[in-house]
């Protein structure tokens, strides 16, 4: 068995997995209350700091937001320049998709990763896989296997490494989506200016 295919049976049984994304390691699981709050106490993490969901590809968006057509059409251009890749984009979430790991959630950050083992790993998981990075609460995300903290080295239940590609090292840039406007929460490698002028 793959390591990957590893990764997928351990996510499916509601396990915890630390694998690269095109930005630093991530820590992922799949979206279920349980299952993510065990992400939350490896990283000593506070609840009121939301969890971002990596999905394998576009068609995966409309289970995850409430969002209308048109807010939709306008956007478009903007995920197909920069998805797969660095920008996280904050919508208004669909409560029937957020119920199950947090009832209380009204927005969710969703992105497409660039990376090859992240994205085959979400997709064989079922398309959506809630992540966060593999880094303990204030402490600097990684971009190597031998740079993860001991503590979440001890539990995690599985860790993917994939030292044939380089990570960037910058978290993504997070921008928020709400009545068809953009706004710049944390700029990452793609500027914010650059978007808004691909958004016009």
């Amino acid at each position: 068995m793959t390591k990957i295919q590893n990764a997928v049976n351990i996510l499916k049984k509601g396990g915890v997995a630390i694998f690269p994304t095109d930005t630093v390691y991530g820590i992922g699981t799949l979206p279920k209350k349980e299952y993510m709050e065990k992400i939350y106490k490896i990283k000593k993490r506070d609840f009121s700091k939301k969890i971002i969901a990596l999905i394998s590809d576009k068609n995966k968006l409309a289970e995850l937001i409430n969002e209308t057509d048109e807010n939709i059409k306008k956007i478009e251009n903007i995920l197909k320049k920069y998805w797969p890749g660095e920008l996280t984009v904050i919508f208004r979430a669909n409560q029937n998709f957020t119920k199950h790991f947090d009832k209380n959630m009204e927005t969710i950050g969703i992105r497409i990763p660039k990376n090859e083992t992240a994205l085959e790993i979400i997709k064989k998981s079922g398309g959506v896989l809630l992540t966060t990075s593999a880094n303990i609460s204030g402490e600097n995300a990684v971009t190597k296997v031998e740079k993860l903290s001991e503590e979440l080295i001890k539990n995690a239940d599985i860790i993917i490494s994939n030292e044939k590609v380089k990570l960037t090292g910058k978290p993504s840039t997070i921008v928020k989506y709400e009545d068809g406007k953009l706004t710049l929460l944390r700029e990452g490698n793609i500027a914010f200016e650059e978007i808004i002028n691909n958004f016009r």
